[in-house]
């Protein structure tokens, strides 16, 4: 293999590399002042509207919100902040 071929398969390598790191995730967070049956939809949307979000299931009762997101393109704080700019705080459920 000449150095030109090397060179173009280790680049190659890299990038499949980078792409291969991206995962799903899924993440339940705990979620305040959810107090009636409106409250969920609107925690739903707002988690819908973070990129990378693929799906996300709101509990009023227990008062959680389950999601399932690509971690190349969102995290646990771009979550929480939309919650929490919707009105509704949250944080890792333990």
């Amino acid at each position: 293999m000449n150095l030109r071929t090397l060179a173009l398969a280790t680049a190659f390598a890299s990038l499949s590399a980078t792409g291969a790191a991206a995962a799903e995730r899924t993440v339940t967070l705990k979620v305040d002042n959810m107090t009636c049956a409106t409250c969920p939809p609107t925690v739903k949307k707002s988690l819908q509207r973070v990129q990378g979000v693929t799906k996300v299931e709101v509990d009023l009762d227990k008062e959680i919100a389950v999601v399932v997101f690509d971690d190349a393109k969102a995290d646990i704080k771009a979550l929480i902040k939309a919650t929490t700019n919707a009105g509704y705080p949250s944080r890792l459920a333990q």
